[in-house]
């Protein structure tokens, strides 16, 4: 078996100049590599998966790249002992004691550049660690320096899959652990809990398979399905057993799209821009959204989310709710509010600077059209647009008690110089994410999940 360990270290070349060689060594007979990466919970199947896709690979001459956060590499070890490697046909290389998406990034790069030069894999593999999140990998792969060079010119990403365990599913959804009260985090600063990783790992899935299926009846199979496809509408949905899947479903599926990926977290885009087919809300699964251009009032908002978290009255039945907000305070006014409730847990942190405050010489292309339906003067593009998920849930009743989070008419009329005074539980977190976004220089997930990198 042809392997290779690589371990985290740090340098201050450039990070892409093993990529350029590559590119330069290869000219303009380079023809990426097509690239799937599996994500998903510690126990969820990947590795079996992976190690299933090797034994029923027709042919394909496959390169693995197996991530671990520990020192040593088990699952690299695990598909080492299980003999699915050949020496002729495959090569696996290892990256301990780190995270793709981040600290091992520069690793990834030199590890791809690599395969590719050898010019003799039809296919590369990727197996994330348990508590990576898609969507930083995948960025990895269309990053861009000065010159233009861009991994994407040796490895094309093809597949992002996620594997779900069936029968743990609904019981890690609603889960009260942060990463850290498992041992499952990524650095002393990770602060995410189980049930955001969960639907992170879901909502950037183009392939979610539903393993374990043997686990469990089939009318929690189904609601399951269901669940998952309100999460993410455009993902295909995969049953399986002891992560038994064709290895045509996972790999060159050209199911990835990083253009569009990009714009939005693709269940919430899809919802934005109306595509959405109404739901048979079979099993009592359902979902809307809630939209307003009035802003939040920080206390009442933190009251109505409070109740969803203890599970009180009409809100008791909402599972999971993502989107941007616009939230009365001094900080609500120059960024929009990244708000996410998953498991027993909601997180509203700084966004992006709404559009509203930065000079119209310095909009993109384009932007004024097409940010006309969303303008409203004079606040411009500030609003909330809350995607809502709930098991039998009272669409109705749940909009009436989001809206009594909301400012008054009365308190809209007065503006800005009377929201400043209301009582913010929101800003000792937010002063905080942004003096780190600053200051920090190495990476670090927040608690929506977010990878943050020296600007």
């Amino acid at each position: 078996t042809s392997t290779t360990t690589t371990t985290t270290h740090e340098t201050e070349s450039d990070p892409l100049a093993c990529v350029k060689e590559v590119i330069k060594g290869l000219g303009s007979s380079a023809n990426p590599i097509p690239v799937t990466v599996l994500s998903g919970f510690l126990g969820a199947g990947k590795t079996t998966l992976l190690s299933h896709i090797l034994a029923n690979k027709k042919g394909l001459r496959v390169a693995l790249i197996v991530n671990d956060m520990a020192e040593i590499n088990i699952d690299a070890s695990i598909v080492k002992q299980q003999g699915k490697l050949t020496q002729s046909e495959e090569k696996m290389v290892e990256l301990t004691n780190g995270c793709i998406c981040c600290t091992l990034r520069e690793d990834l790069f030199q590890s791809i550049a690599s395969l590719a030069a050898e010019e003799r894999f039809d296919y590369l593999l990727i197996e994330s660690t348990g508590i990576s999140e898609p969507m930083p990998v995948a960025e990895t792969f269309t990053f861009e320096d000065e010159s233009g060079a861009s991994l994407s010119q040796i490895a094309r990403l093809d597949t992002m899959v996620t594997v779900v365990d069936c029968s743990s599913f609904m019981k890690e959804l609603s889960a009260v652990e942060s990463l850290r009260d498992r041992g499952w985090h990524a650095d002393e600063e990770d602060q995410r809990t189980v049930a955001h990783l969960l639907c992170d790992q879901i909502e950037f899935a183009n392939v979610v398979v539903l393993n374990k299926c043997d686990l469990v009846d089939n009318d929690d199979k189904e609601k399951i399905k269901k669940i998952l496809q309100e999460f993410n509408p455009k993902a295909k949905v995969i049953q399986s057993t002891h992560s038994k899947v064709d290895p045509s479903a996972i790999l060159g599926t050209k199911l990835f799209d990083m253009s569009s990926a990009a714009e939005h977290p693709l269940w919430l885009k899809e919802a934005r821009v109306g595509e959405h087919q109404p739901e048979t809300e079979e099993y009592g699964i359902g979902s809307f959204i809630f939209h307003t251009t009035k802003p939040f009032h920080p206390a009442r908002l933190a009251a109505v989310t409070g109740d969803i978290l203890a599970k009180k009255g009409v809100l008791g039945n909402v599972v999971r709710a993502k989107g941007v907000i616009w939230i009365a305070t001094s900080a609500g006014q120059n960024l929009q509010g990244t708000a996410s409730l998953a498991g027993t847990q909601f997180t509203v942190l700084p966004g992006t600077p709404w559009w509203a405050t930065v000079l119209k010489s310095e909009w993109p292309e384009g932007l004024q059209e097409d940010i006309k339906p969303l303008w409203h003067e004079p606040y411009g593009d500030r609003q909330s647009e809350l995607v809502v998920i709930g098991l039998h849930m009272n669409k109705d009743k749940v909009k009436e008690a989001l809206s009594t989070a909301l400012v008054t008419e009365e308190e809209f009329e007065k503006g800005p110089s009377l929201w400043e005074s209301f009582e913010n539980p929101y800003s000792a977190d937010w002063d905080a994410y942004l003096e780190m976004e600053e200051e920090h220089h190495n990476h670090s997930h927040d608690a929506d999940g977010n990878c943050m990198h020296e600007a």
